[in-house]
């Protein structure tokens, strides 16, 4: 019964993936990539720009790094990891080409929710910045009906992806170890508690000292994998682009199902590793100081892109070294194999395992934090503690839970999110576009020369 449930569940996600998710990524990327003139890719010197450029006199209550490292908590998730392993074993290598189409467009969606979050945050009792998609859709569109079923959603969302999917992959190598999944689960809800309840200023600060570590620590063990194995890159990236278009089956009139699952999962595993247009980039922005809500559209450009490379090359080291092959081996387990393997050293799990928790840890403080501004735009500012201690309890739950099971409610959250979140740039594009063009016609100009 379970298993039907489940399959059921793939079903109506993959449908809904490739026939709602898909164009309209495709159609809402590609518009806004047109009229802002491909502002994911030419402005993305400007990102790393004004990450590294602090606004003394902007309003806000963290620096922009702050901000990014609190985005990049929630991005640098066990998705970059064993979402990658998911994601060869559901979709095949051609998912990983479909996960950069998706990661192109989505961070044209990403720049206008972000410039939208800024534009329309408020401040709320305590004084903090707040902002997301939910303000956005109810301050400018007016569709507060919208703005209750997207908060809804985000705290649907922060149990199934902050703390199942996270917690499962966690657990998944420490049970290997000897420690029971639950045990890791107790720990793991005590470390997280310890930060969240401090407020999502503690969190930010946190994730500013984590995040260059984590990814310095992963990236550099996978390019120096990559490197020894060169060989192996020219055929694992000629079998991602072949499995990515079948051309026989779309020569025969049909799409195929390989190429089915390949767009399918590829989609949904590049929208759990990067959030872009899922609306919770803009929730962890919305306390960023800055003088100008273009700027913050800005700065985030260099999260989907970072994002990329921490998954591209997890996806090729597990493809180089033969791992996404081994059929009894999935998700955390799979990408340890192949660290083990391109090493050729047991070293390679201990790295997996550190990073794993660093990720992970990461990406369950920043899902507390929008299940919290989620709860407070819902019943309040003061409901947002209440809605943190629960979410803080139900953090062993997800060392229980089976590990497709928690991929694929995780999958179906997130999409839910993305659908609602659409509609809200949709319907203000045309002040993104609008904002976008009178900033870069003088006033990007005149900043950068003032800083200069």
């Amino acid at each position: 019964m379970d298993f039907n449930f489940k399959e059921l569940l793939e079903q109506i996600n993959g449908y809904f993936t490739l026939f709602c998710v898909f164009p309209g990524m495709i159609l809402l990327g590609l518009y806004l990539s047109l009229r802002l003139k491909c502002v994911q890719l030419v402005k993305l010197k400007h990102s790393f720009f004004h990450l590294l450029c602090q606004q003394k006199s902007s309003q806000g209550n963290i620096s922009h790094f702050e901000a990014i490292a609190s985005v990049l908590a929630g991005n640098f998730g066990t998705g970059n990891i064993s979402g990658m392993a998911v994601a060869l074993a559901t979709g095949g290598p051609g998912a990983l080409v479909w996960m950069w189409v998706m990661a192109f467009f989505g961070a044209a969606i990403q720049y206008a929710s972000c410039v939208l979050g800024i534009k329309y945050r408020t401040k709320n009792e305590e004084g903090e910045y707040v902002g997301g998609p939910m303000y956005y859709l109810s301050k400018g569109l007016g569709y507060k009906s919208l703005a209750i079923l997207f908060s809804i959603f985000t705290l649907c969302g922060a149990i199934a992806v902050g703390d199942f999917a996270q917690i499962n992959s966690m657990c998944l190598p420490l049970t290997a170890f000897g420690i029971p999944p639950l045990a890791s689960g107790l720990i793991m809800a005590l470390l997280v508690g310890i930060v969240i309840l401090g407020g999502f200023i503690r969190m930010a600060k946190l994730a500013s000292l984590i995040v260059p570590f984590m990814a310095f620590l992963y990236l550099g063990t996978a390019f120096v994998i990559i490197f020894s194995n060169l060989p192996e890159l020219f055929p694992a990236l000629k079998l991602m682009f072949k499995s990515a278009i079948n051309a026989r089956a779309i020569e025969g009139g049909l799409l195929g199902l390989g190429v089915f699952k390949a767009i399918t999962t590829g989609f949904d595993r590049g929208l759990f590793a990067t959030d872009a247009g899922t609306g919770i980039v803009p929730i962890l922005q919305a306390g960023a100081r800055s003088h100008h809500h273009i700027v913050d559209g800005l700065v985030t450009l260099v999260t989907p892109f970072l994002v990329m490379i921490v998954c591209t090359t997890t996806g090729l080291v597990l493809l180089m070294t033969g791992a996404w092959q081994q059929a009894d081996l999935q998700s955390t387990n799979m990408v340890t194999y192949a660290f083990n393997t391109g090493l050729g050293h047991i070293s390679g799990s201990s790295i997996v395992m550190i990073s794993l928790i660093l990720f992970g840890y990461t990406t369950v403080m920043a899902w507390a934090c929008c299940a919290e501004r989620a709860a407070s735009y819902l019943w309040g500012t003061k409901s947002g503690k209440w809605v943190k201690i629960v979410y803080i309890a139900l953090i062993p739950l997800g060392a229980l839970i089976r590990v497709d099971l928690a991929w694929i409610l995780a999958d179906i959250c997130i999409t839910a999110m993305l659908f609602t979140n659409i509609i809200g740039i949709a319907g203000l594009s045309r002040e993104v576009i609008e904002d976008s063009r009178e900033y870069f016609d003088g006033s990007e100009e005149k900043t950068s020369s003032a800083t200069i």
